[in-house]
């Protein structure tokens, strides 16, 4: 029975290699995942307040407006740099799969 101890640790490490693999493959996919819903959440939240801001001018509440059309402009950009962190990530994903053969 001792003559199957190698074969055993192969296959052990085998099973523990192939788990850490799937567990790697899901971060992945919660990652990105997780930045789109930050993109589209940005991009809602900036038409939010752009109608907010729109709804106030037309009250004559000018700096109700202008503090709506300011978040507005912030979650603009927050949506534009979450857009460049995705084209980053997209970026290093291909220089990765030039490399790396699964």
């Amino acid at each position: 029975m001792l003559y199957n101890f190698p074969f055993t640790v192969d296959r052990v490490k085998y099973f523990r290699d192939r788990s850490a693999r799937n567990c790697g493959r899901e971060e992945k996919e919660i990652l990105e995942s997780e930045m789109a819903r930050t993109t589209r959440s940005f991009i809602i939240m900036q038409m939010a307040w752009n109608e907010i801001g729109k709804r106030e001018h037309e009250k004559h509440r000018s700096g109700h407006s202008a503090y709506a059309y300011k978040q507005a402009m912030l979650y603009e950009r927050l949506a534009s740099d979450s857009k460049v962190f995705e084209e980053k990530a997209e970026k290093k994903r291909l220089v990765y799969q030039q490399w790396y053969v699964l």
